[in-house]
């Protein structure tokens, strides 16, 4: 390890400490993100309260730390890790959750400013009243005041229907904090000059004002059926007919005051001790611009419709259920601009054929879907659904 990346770990870690309330991180799991086989990056969950209750630990007031570090040798392009959080997003959150942080969402997918590189090390850090500081190798990217933008993120590794229930499994397991893979997890570092490019990375810069009526009007624009029949605005996005275990989680706190943030923190609360040179005056307001927020829940609107037509057609083999074979299958569609799927193909799949069959059936029964809007500028669309198939109480 660099001396220059050993200074700039201390300063960091005592900046995210500096807060009024002092409370120390520990482990509450650590877990693979894979896709297609290939193992993209490792994922450490840091909490002031371990648990293995994931709405607890999404609902609780007290720090947290998401941190992963990216493993694959290709790295990972700014659209794949926009991709990975959006998905999870839509699927995990409610409507008017995902209307509240769409700004913060969009702003967070600018700070990463070009691809990600073996052993790079992101980290979101959330401190209650303070909101949320993105890092990137020990230098500090944003800020996003709102501690409920922290939740939408956290859901999308242990919400209802994560990537895999083996990653959220591992991330709600405080025993893994002696494994070979926390320890793998420690022993890497960046590169000297991956921090530097960090560094000089321009800031993402954004636009003040109170964006929420646009926004609203542009995820209305986006709605592929009538606001009036959209239960999506009052409960959960998805309805996991694969899922026999009852499941209520709890709404996201309601729409951010844009207008009125909370004071930006001082040197004695979390401020980070690095900054870039070219930082974004703490008098301006972080948003992304407008175009971009409405593209986004262009596509967010969007992935919840498909989302739920094809859970609608989930069917649960009783034989599966009878062997209690459970987990997530996890496909990868690339639909047109009329709305049919022009491939589908396993990106994760499980030891028991019947449930990846049952898996495809359900996009083949749900297709063709609405034709894709105006908002995205896209002639096609290319994501990912996970299909989990989870015994319960009946």
């Amino acid at each position: 390890m660099s001396m220059k990346y050993w200074f700039n770990s201390v300063f960091f870690l005592l900046a995210l400490l500096s807060s009024s309330v002092r409370a120390e991180l520990s482990l509450n799991g650590v877990a693979t993100y894979s896709e297609l086989g290939n193992e993209l990056f490792i994922a450490a969950l840091y909490s002031g309260q371990v648990g293995t209750n994931a709405q607890e630990l999404i609902n609780g007031i007290y720090p947290k730390r998401l941190e992963l570090k990216v493993l694959t040798s290709q790295g990972i392009t700014q659209r794949q890790f926009s991709r990975i959080w959006r998905e999870s997003v839509a699927i995990n959150n409610t409507a008017d959750a995902i209307i509240a942080q769409s700004h913060n969402l969009a702003y967070f997918e600018g700070l990463i400013r070009d691809r990600l590189e073996p052993n790079d090390h992101l980290v979101v850090a959330f401190s209650p009243s303070r909101g949320v500081f993105v890092s990137l190798n020990t230098i500090v990217l944003g800020h996003i005041r709102d501690d409920a933008f922290f939740a939408l993120l956290l859901k999308s590794w242990i919400g209802d229907v994560p990537s895999s229930t083996v990653f959220r499994d591992d991330l709600l397991k405080p025993s893994t904090k002696d494994t070979d893979l926390f320890n793998r997890f420690k022993a890497m570092y960046p590169r000297t000059a991956r921090i530097e490019v960090a560094r000089n990375w321009p800031p993402v810069r954004k636009v003040k004002g109170d964006v929420r009526t646009p926004v609203k009007e542009a995820a209305q624009a986006t709605r592929q059926t009538p606001a009036k029949n959209d239960s999506v605005s009052t409960q959960n996005v998805i309805d996991v007919k694969a899922t026999i275990a009852p499941s209520a989680p709890e709404t996201l706190a309601a729409e951010t005051n844009l207008s009125d943030p909370p004071p930006t923190p001082t040197a004695t609360g979390i401020a980070p001790a690095i900054q870039r040179s070219d930082a974004v005056p703490a008098s301006e307001e972080s948003v992304s611009d407008l175009s971009g927020t409405q593209t986004l829940l262009a596509r967010q609107y969007y992935l919840v419709d498909v989302f739920k037509k094809i859970y609608a057609h989930v069917d649960y083999p009783r034989r599966a259920q009878e062997l209690r074979q459970t987990g997530t299958v996890k496909l990868s569609l690339v639909i047109d601009g009329t709305g049919h799927v022009k491939t589908v193909a396993p990106v994760e799949e499980l030891d028991f054929a019947m449930l990846n069959k049952a898996a495809l059936a359900a996009v083949r029964r749900a297709a063709p879907f609405a034709p894709l809007p105006a908002g995205l500028n896209a002639a096609e669309l290319e994501f990912s659904v996970p299909i989990t198939f989870a015994l319960g109480e009946l």
